[in-house]
């Protein structure tokens, strides 16, 4: 009984988890695909033209959106989970990485700071869904 509460609180945390990531990425590529510019101009990125707004769009925008669809796939079944997780993981891993190398060779920033705290607090929930997924797939081989 108490193996088959821990297997379902495993899946929760990682489904939760995977779900975040869903809604993260989705919300900030939704965001940047509706009006770039205002959400670049809240980091101070600047289009000049439209070819500008359109790389906004496609950078900030697409590349958010299919994390968020790669880990709602990924929702769709608990084998999935891993994988999902490690994505999301990788992905968000790298940004706080470029985030702390940009911040050493730009200097700090409010809005960086800022960008970097929720960054590193998706990590650490992201984290927590890894190492559950891990452990719940581990326990079935």
């Amino acid at each position: 009984m108490i193996g088959r509460m821990s297997d379902n609180l495993l899946l929760w945390i990682a489904r939760l988890a995977l779900g975040f990531a869903v809604l993260d990425f989705g919300i900030i590529g939704s965001l940047y695909v509706i009006d770039p510019t205002a959400e670049a101009a809240a980091s101070t990125i600047v289009a000049i033209e439209a070819a500008g707004t359109t790389n906004l769009r496609v950078g900030f925008g697409a590349f958010h959106l299919a994390i968020a669809v790669i880990a709602a796939f990924c929702l769709g079944a608990p084998d999935r989970y891993w994988p999902g997780l490690g994505i999301v993981v990788t992905v968000t891993t790298i940004a706080v990485a470029v985030r702390l190398i940009g911040v050493t060779i730009d200097g700090v920033h409010p809005r960086t700071t800022l960008l970097l705290r929720f960054e590193a607090l998706g990590l650490a929930i992201f984290l927590a869904g890894l190492f559950a997924a891990w452990r719940q797939r581990s326990r079935l081989t």
